[in-house]
């Protein structure tokens, strides 16, 4: 009786123990916790855009790919045909100037909330041109293609930039050609009227 009462006593000190010893053991780190922090619902962009694309076309791009498009150039004259190339540092470093300008020109454009043009000219425009409202929206309906249009012409932008930083005259043919292409695309897709339904049902080749 007494050995049993030893034995009780032994396996309750036991197993105070191990409770003891459970209790005094600090806990594991708790398991990481995913984020679910999100952008509030309706959140306000954090760009506030002052200029047109009006103003950014006719105060930055056009004069930018002016200065491009004839920074390489060949013309056949009665006395032959002149060469014109930038030659000097500081005749480089204009094109690429005005080369880094078209891209972040690009950027600009792509900039959500930028309005066409301002209020008092939304519906002036030139013949076989639509208004700069009627443009607003068409580029509303199809944001995703004027932003890949204005990236395809970044791209274009960027091979110019390249071009000049290398200085290699030869790679500024195909530059001019991939700027002539993305321009043209997107007043084909947003500034001609019916432009776009013209061309789908012309004749296509081999067509009469």
């Amino acid at each position: 009786m007494q050995r049993a009462q030893m034995l009780l006593v032994c396996a309750t000190a036991g197993l105070a123990g191990i409770v003891a010893t459970a209790q005094q053991t600090p806990p594991g780190p708790a398991p990481a916790r995913r984020s679910t922090a999100r952008r509030p619902a309706g959140a306000r962009s954090p760009y506030r855009p002052a200029a047109t694309v009006q103003d950014l076309m006719a105060g930055m791009i056009d004069p930018a790919s002016k200065v491009v498009f004839r920074a390489v150039s060949s013309e056949v004259t009665t006395s032959g045909t002149v060469e014109t190339a930038p030659e000097t540092d500081g005749e480089w470093a204009v094109v690429r100037k005005n080369a880094l300008m078209m891209v972040e020109g690009a950027n600009l454009l792509m900039m959500p909330g930028r309005r066409i043009a301002l209020p008092q000219f939304a519906n002036q425009h030139n013949d076989g041109e639509l208004a700069p409202a009627e443009i607003e929206i068409r580029v509303a309906k199809a944001r995703g293609e004027w932003n890949k249009l204005a990236a395809e012409f970044r791209a274009a932008a960027l091979v110019a930039l390249k071009a000049a930083d290398d200085r290699k005259t030869d790679d500024f043919s195909g530059a001019n050609e991939a700027l002539d292409t993305a321009c043209e695309s997107c007043h084909l897709r947003f500034w001609y009227p019916d432009q776009e339904k013209l061309l789908q049902d012309a004749p296509k080749p081999g067509q009469f």
